[in-house]
């Protein structure tokens, strides 16, 4: 049988990249360990890329292809999708076929390397001999694990991809990809049934089927831009053939039964069926058209004998087609997924191993580290930390609406500095003083600067991408321009930047705070940062007292130790604060996590570890932080006491110091209150830019990196805009050309495959008998 009356995938094509140094520079970067260590698998993994470059149709290209994406699918437990390797990939189907997609995507790689594995199966089944039964068998065989390949990577593979598929990989062209596969699997099927000369009734039902194949081909095929024209009448046409020859095989039942009415009524179906699939006739190959053809002169032949034998004899009443009872269709294959595509762990064990990278600590446990750096870090600076800092603020806040410790050190202290206040002009001196906190406040605003320029550059490049998209889609219709939008193409990258733009919004808006408390208190500040001789004589000087009263005595004593309690206090806490700084500094779970790495390979040594498997691993290692969190709910109930004691003590000594002196807070009270308000408030907004400075430190990283994402992306849109261009151009000069000529569209062709030349014998003494082509039963 001639093998141009079907199909084939062309393969994807590829060009050749340097997996080494991009390898070896992501371990160098990501990996606790050294590149060298891997260099063999690098190469090996090289030269399985190599292999599959430009297949052959053979089954060793099959092999190849294979063995590399049983390897990747390996790699993927290993290391992140993007891995700083941008895999370059043209499409085949549809018009845009020089257009090249470049994603930074391991799983982009590997849904490319199934694809091309279909397209192989599919070429392998093309190639066989189909005018014997064994070669149907094996034709038919090739067609179902096509099917099978492009079902997985419709369903296992496209989704794991961190991007949208393009049209010809989408979930619509996969669709027309795995039914016409089904369809050629079953037309073998049906072929190799007339060959062995099954009842005609089982044959109609394996036509029938057939069609349907055909039919829900063409269906998805109106759901995505990725194919052709030529397709399209080729499914059509097909998928009318096999309807006709179903009813044709039901007439022949017909006959056989004596139901001539209903033999008339099918014959008339098939012959109606028949003319649908003529109408697109001469846009197909060929062979199509001529078993086409075959088919419709047995019919007109069969249909005039039966007209005037049930006119002559037997006199049948002619049911309407819609009266004829329905053609139960009979499928006999299915997608089947070749084994080392289901379970590629278990191929890789078996037959296609050693796994590659084996020794490579899987990228999960460098996440898995991450995770727990990140949540320790969190309950530490957030939930424990923030809280001491919090009771620790709520205690300052108390003490100054009580003009604390102001009004007790002017009446200690009436020239002079209080020791505490002098201790505390010390400590801001050391640290930098004002021009340290002047710094700092510049520093946070330039660093902020930088990101946002990169922020506001990488917006600019996407937004100009996606502006030249549609100008360019307007100017050659949605018809032409058949590639996805750029808000389609790019979803993940516009997330990404509607992600960061809110981070950016948010921090300016803190940064925005910041700089607000720091201009409210800047003349404390400067004041505070000078010499200690130069803030006495800054200070109102309170008229010397030369004797207390002893009941204002004992009441500023024991105000005083209460307030000595409070310095007590802060130091505690402060004490606390670093230690527990120092003791989440020194908790590396490096070395849990591998060992759970480790038995967790020794379980299943090909299977893939996710980060969320070391959950109870860290459940169990964030307890050694229970007893510090106790320690916050301890000193918020400490403190709740210490306030109501301070207030009593407060009320005591105001009443007492009224009576003695007359008066209240003096101009030096207010003063050094200010002063010891102004040391807290320098303290919480070093702390503030120093967060500010490592949090804009860290994140111009993934900043970074988004902007190289983004600038791959508007480059590779380019390019495809630009060859898309090219295409539509020479589309419309072929139109033009065969609207001069007259000549009807080009049929699908295998790829290097000449089309074969089918017998000019197609009828001999009115009986469809052809040497090649479709061959339909006798009556019986």
């Amino acid at each position: 049988m001639s093998t141009s009356n079907f199909l084939t995938i062309p393969l994807r094509r590829t060009d050749h990249i340097g997996l080494t140094p991009a390898i070896s520079a992501y371990i160098e970067q990501s990996y606790d360990q050294h590149p060298g260590m891997f260099k063999n698998d690098i190469a090996e993994l090289e030269r399985l890329r190599n292999n599959v470059v430009n297949p052959e149709v053979r089954t060793s290209s099959a092999t190849n292809l294979t063995r590399y994406f049983i390897q990747l699918t390996f790699l993927s437990s290993k290391f992140p999708a993007d891995i700083k390797v941008n895999f370059v990939w043209y499409g085949t189907l549809g018009y845009a076929t020089s257009a090249s997609v470049s994603h930074n995507d391991l799983q982009f790689e590997r849904a490319n390397i199934l694809y091309n594995l279909g397209a192989v199966y599919s070429q392998l089944g093309f190639e066989e001999n189909r005018s014997t039964g064994d070669g149907l068998k094996r034709a038919c065989q090739a067609f179902q694990v096509a099917a099978g390949c492009f079902e997985h990577l419709k369903q296992n593979v496209n989704p794991e991809m961190h991007m949208n598929p393009p049209d010809d990989m989408s979930a619509a062209t996969l669709d027309v990809l795995m039914y016409l596969m089904l369809a050629q699997a079953q037309e073998c099927f049906w072929q190799k049934a007339v060959l062995d000369n099954i009842k005609n009734s089982l044959v109609a039902r394996l036509a029938h089927q057939v069609s349907d194949y055909y039919d829900q081909a063409l269906n998805s095929a109106m759901r995505t831009a990725a194919i052709k024209s030529e397709w399209i009448h080729h499914l059509t046409c097909k998928k009318y053939h096999f309807e006709a020859a179903a009813q044709y095989r039901a007439a022949s039942d017909c006959l056989s039964g004596g139901k001539y009415g209903e033999e008339l009524a099918r014959l008339k179906a098939a012959q109606d069926a028949c003319a649908h699939a003529l109408a697109d006739a001469k846009y197909v190959a060929k062979a199509v058209a001529e078993d086409l053809k075959g088919l419709q002169a047995k019919l007109k032949s069969d249909y005039a004998r039966a007209e005037k034998d049930n006119d002559m004899i037997y006199l049948a009443p002619v049911p309407a087609t819609s009266a004829l009872p329905a053609i139960k269709a009979a499928s006999t294959v299915e997608a089947l997924v070749p084994r080392e595509v289901e379970k590629p762990m278990d191929a890789l064990q078996e037959k296609y191993g050693p796994p590659l990278f084996a020794k490579l600590v899987p990228f999960a446990a460098h996440q898995a580290a991450s995770i727990y750096v990140d949540r320790r870090d969190t309950l530490v600076h957030k939930l424990i930390n923030a809280k001491m800092d919090a009771l620790t603020s709520q205690l300052h806040d108390f003490l100054t609406r009580l003009g604390l410790p102001g009004s007790l050190q002017a009446l200690e202290r009436p020239v002079g500095l209080p020791p505490s206040l002098a201790a505390h002009v010390e400590e801001i001196r050391a640290s930098g003083g004002y021009g340290a906190l002047q710094a700092a406040v510049e520093d946070v605003r330039n660093l902020s600067a930088v990101d946002s320029a990169i922020y506001s550059a990488v917006a600019d490049v996407l937004h100009s991408e996606r502006k030249d998209d549609d100008e360019l889609r307007a100017r050659h219709g949605t018809n032409n321009w058949r590639r996805a939008p750029s808000m389609e193409a790019g979803g993940e990258l516009y997330k990404q930047l509607d992600k960061f733009g809110g981070i950016i919004k948010a921090a300016a808006e803190s940064d925005e705070v910041v700089r607000v408390k720091f201009r409210e208190s800047e003349s404390t500040f400067r004041v505070l940062s000078r010499d200690l001789r130069e803030i006495e004589d800054f200070l109102p000087k309170s008229a010397q007292v030369t004797g207390i009263d002893p009941e204002l005595e004992l009441r500023s004593s024991e105000l005083r130790q209460k307030m000595n309690e409070v310095s007590q206090v802060e130091y505690r806490r402060r004490k606390f604060i670093e230690d527990l700084k120092e003791k989440a500094k020194n908790d590396d779970v490096s070395e849990l996590i591998l060992q759970e790495t480790a038995r967790l390979e020794r379980l299943d040594p090909l299977g893939k570890i996710e980060a969320t498997q070391f959950e109870k691993l860290f459940t169990e290692r964030l307890k050694m932080y229970d007893d510090d969190k106790k320690r916050v709910e301890d000193e918020a109930d400490m403190q709740t006491g210490l306030q109501t004691d301070i207030e009593l003590a407060n009320m005591d000594f105001t009443a007492t110091l009224s009576k003695s002196r007359g008066q209240t807070l003096s101009d030096r009270e207010r003063a050094l209150q200010a002063l010891e308000l102004g040391y807290f408030k320098y303290q919480e907004l070093m702390s503030n830019l120093e967060e500010g400075r490592k949090f804009y430190n860290d994140f111009s990283r993934p900043l970074t990196q988004f902007q190289e994402e983004c600038n791959d992306f508007v480059y590779s849109r380019h390019v495809e805009a630009r060859e898309l261009e090219g295409d539509i151009a020479t589309q419309f000069d072929r139109l033009t050309l065969g609207r001069r000529t007259e000549s009807p569209l080009p049929a699908p062709r295998a790829q290097g495959l000449p089309p074969p030349v089918l017998s000019n014998n197609v009828l001999s003494n009115n009986v469809w008998s052809p040497s090649h082509g479709i061959q339909f039963g006798r009556r019986t």
